[in-house]
């Protein structure tokens, strides 16, 4: 009789250890898939960074005035572009590679802009509150739209937009280059959603607007108040 009691003490353990195990084993293996799938279907700084260092050419688009008097390597430029950038505006969050692109390549070479502007613009597409900060519900958002190039294109019009807007604009031509060259076309080669969407900040209180294109067949907004 004790031997009995002994035994299905000890399977009792064993069976409650095992079941743990069990457990452990179905919960590694759930936060295995779910990070494999993020990184598989997730925008990835790595495909990135070659792109933006063409864009910098010398030195990284590393400012020595912000960073420090010296030459930078690429790995170094590498892990600040990849922490004060896109990590801080969640690129590994964003589903598609060049909406992740456009928004942080902004971000790099022109900033947030005064009164955040340029994240500002990127929510007015996207259709979530205009506050200025890229919050992850923002990129929710952002990953819930069926066709990325309804955020790539009128972004990228927006920064054709942006920099025009600059006094010294015409010194620099590879700015309207550089943003020009997220923009997506289909098979046929045309521009899809081939707009722009101003944020509020930048919109005459009670206008009505059209859309109209330059030479370069770049679209604009203009104000009909």
């Amino acid at each position: 009789m004790i031997d009995n009691q002994y035994f299905m003490f000890y399977f009792a353990v064993y069976h409650h250890n095992y079941i743990m195990l069990l457990n452990k084993k179905r919960l590694f293996i759930t936060l295995l898939l779910l990070l494999t799938t993020q990184f598989l279907f997730a925008a990835s700084f790595e495909k990135y960074f070659s792109k933006l260092i063409r864009f910098e050419g010398a030195g990284y688009g590393i400012s020595k005035a912000v960073w420090g008097n010296k030459n930078f390597t690429r790995n170094e430029a590498y892990q600040i572009h990849k922490k004060h950038y896109w990590d801080k505006y969640h690129g590994d969050l964003i589903k598609n590679q060049a909406v992740a692109e456009v928004l942080i390549d902004q971000l790099i070479n022109a900033g947030e802009g005064r009164d955040f502007v340029n994240i500002k613009a990127f929510e007015a597409i996207i259709g979530v509150k205009q506050d200025g900060h890229l919050s992850k519900a923002d990129i929710i958002a952002a990953n819930k739209f069926k066709n990325p190039d309804e955020i790539v294109n009128p972004y990228v019009n927006y920064r054709v937009h942006y920099y025009h807007s600059r006094k010294n604009s015409g010194k620099y031509p590879g700015w309207f280059t550089r943003a020009e060259s997220f923009k997506q076309e289909d098979e046929s080669g045309n521009y899809i959603a081939d707009y722009i969407i101003l944020p509020n900040i930048l919109m005459p209180e009670e206008s009505l607007v059209e859309v109209e294109k330059d030479e370069n067949n770049t679209a604009y907004l203009r104000s009909m108040k």
